[in-house]
């Protein structure tokens, strides 16, 4: 087992250590092994929908305005991929593709990582990524201000070492803060949709004394924006260790506590370079408190 040794918080993986901004911004990240795409052809897609498979809207082909539903606007994005914004159902539905690249920590073994699982192609972060996009983290981010989701504590690259950590003096200014997102995984396997959330396949381990212990992955995923407003290219779109250069992150702990292990989990997975359909929902739904109006 490869794992990634912890130091002052942080790892030795070359992507933890050294001011924030500059790892990010700095050094070769390495060369992924990105399979090119596979296309889904129109008649598995209509064969899907027949099996009362719903959504994979992003994945139909490209959208025209014209084709889009009351409520719904289409972006278009590189790779052919596409973004349906979806105000009704308060989700963005959004094509990516499948990568990897084993030399990053946790894509193959088990690794600490602060950088995105789902990311936008063309960011510093990319070669980290096992679910990348097109569409640019620009337009998601606009996007998903567009459904009514905010944030509500962003924090500085300045203010990274003090905050950095689970310690006896952490408050709650130490963690990112915003509206709760669900983030999901369709895609179609023998003829049929399935959907996942995101951390059904992602692995997490902890210590616990001196043992290893593998735990299902409970991340709480919540919109922060903090990436966008700091214009940091990083591409990271949905992140674990609570961190500041994406713009969705787990912030079950504090800022860049990057403690627990992650693993992929690739007999999960949709295979390497086939697309998929990430969707990012709105904890809160369409239509609150509909139970109770009278």
């Amino acid at each position: 087992m490869k794992d990634q040794k912890q130091q002052s918080g942080g790892c030795t993986c070359g992507c933890c250590s050294g001011n924030a901004q500059d790892v990010l911004l700095s050094g070769n990240v390495g060369a992924a092994d990105v399979v090119e795409a596979t296309k889904m052809t129109r008649a598995g897609f209509l064969k899907a929908m027949a099996m009362g498979a719903i959504g994979l809207t992003a994945l139909s082909g490209p959208v025209t305005p014209a084709q889009a539903s009351e409520g719904q606007r289409v972006v278009s994005g590189g790779n052919n991929d596409t973004m349906i914004v979806d105000t009704n159902a308060r989700e963005l539905r959004i094509s990516a593709t499948v990568t990897k690249d084993v030399t990053k920590p946790s894509v193959a073994d088990w690794g600490r990582r602060f950088q995105a699982f789902f990311g936008a192609a063309g960011g510093k972060m990319e070669p980290f990524f096992v679910f990348t996009t097109g569409v640019s983290r620009v337009d998601i981010n606009k996007a998903i201000l567009e459904m009514g989701i905010r944030h509500r504590r962003q924090i500085p690259f300045s203010e990274v070492e003090q905050r950095r950590g689970l310690k006896p003096t952490t408050t709650k200014d130490d963690y990112l803060d915003g509206d709760p997102v669900i983030v999901t995984v369709r895609f179609i396997k023998d003829g049929q949709m399935v959907e996942a959330a995101m951390e059904d396949f992602i692995q997490e381990k902890i210590m616990v004394g001196e043992a290893e212990v593998i735990k299902p992955y409970t991340p709480h995923f919540v919109y922060h924006g903090t990436g966008e407003a700091l214009n940091f290219p990083s591409g990271c779109i949905v992140c674990p260790s609570d961190c500041n250069g994406g713009i969705i992150t787990d912030n079950v702990l504090p800022l860049k506590t990057t403690e627990n292990y992650y693993k992929v989990d690739w007999d999960k997975m949709p295979p390497v370079g086939s697309k998929v359909e990430v969707v990012i929902k709105s904890i809160y739904g369409p239509q609150p408190l509909s139970s109770v109006k009278a």
